[in-house]
């Protein structure tokens, strides 16, 4: 989908910027109720997307996950117009040829009684946050990031396992553990032993010729980079992309792996709890994926 188009006046350095419920604020300004739910309860769900030249990449699949999620919590959304027309509006002034990124926070705003139980006729309230896109270090990709498998578990019987709620303290509680240990990423298992996903991230692993990601049934974030490298990008690269069950055994046995998202696209994975995956150096494969992405980027 391309936005902004066809905006007119003057481009801006990308500075960062918030609005809510579509008006401009100040991002360290008191803009939302002390009592919105998304604060209190975090009853909400969010978006991060990258965009470029008035362009939400893969803004569809975002859109899509996100009525999933708010369909989940049975959380009222504004119109999909409206939506394009706030991420239209964020796009406008931003410089050609630059990435940024965006967050898109929707909660169930202001209520109008204390409780669990939403109101009825709830009326959202809608934040986005557009900030220049800050890469991460090209050398993180050349020797590639360490992990440990986190003590937190992922519930994947919760409906909340598949969905990008406010609520992400589990996934806080895990990468703070790992930065304490000196790790980048922290891997989590589900309450059965099996590998769900990383903190902020999908996870892969290959296996000869087979990509081998964990289902969404693990406790699998269905992440919008991870669906498109099963759809389009594995088979161009060469592999046979499968979901099944992964557990931490198998990352010292398979050749390599590497983790996803939608900002840092294909990250290598080179080492979990002090141990290495495969031989303890970015594979050929996620080198691979790294670059078509990168190309489809540039051209979509």
């Amino acid at each position: 989908m391309i936005l902004g188009q066809g905006v007119v006046g003057p481009r801006r350095v990308n500075e960062r910027r918030v609005w809510v419920n579509g008006q401009p604020v100040d991002e360290r300004a008191p803009a939302l109720s002390a009592l919105d739910r998304g604060f209190t309860l975090g009853d909400g769900v969010f978006e991060t997307m990258r965009a470029r030249d008035g362009r939400v990449f893969a803004f569809e699949r975002h859109l899509a996950r996100l009525r999933r999620g708010a369909g989940v919590l049975a959380l009222p959304l504004p119109p999909v117009g409206e939506l394009e027309r706030l991420v239209c509006g964020a796009l406008a002034d931003v410089q050609p040829d630059t990435w940024v990124t965006l967050r898109l926070s929707i909660s169930r705003g202001f209520p109008r009684q204390r409780g669990l139980l939403p109101d009825p006729d709830a009326i959202p309230t809608v934040v986005l946050h557009r900030a220049p896109l800050v890469p991460y270090p090209a050398d993180l990709y050349d020797r590639g990031v360490t992990a440990i498998v986190s003590a937190v578990r992922r519930n994947e019987h919760s409906p909340l396992a598949t969905i990008k709620s406010l609520c992400y303290l589990e996934n806080v509680l895990a990468r703070q553990a790992a930065a304490a240990r000196g790790a980048g990423e922290a891997l989590l298992c589900n309450t059965a032993g099996e590998l769900a996903c990383a903190s902020a991230m999908n996870l892969f692993a290959v296996f000869g010729a087979a990509l081998v990601t964990p289902p969404l049934s693990s406790g699998a974030l269905p992440g919008t980079v991870r669906a498109l490298i099963l759809e389009k990008l594995a088979p161009v690269a060469g592999l046979e992309p499968v979901e099944r069950p992964l557990v931490p055994e198998d990352l010292a046995r398979c050749d390599e792996a590497f983790l996803t998202n939608a900002l840092a696209g294909v990250l290598p994975l080179v080492q979990v709890d002090g141990h290495p995956v495969g031989d303890g150096a970015p594979g050929r494969w996620s080198r691979r994926l790294y670059q078509i992405l990168a190309d489809v980027w540039k051209s979509e």
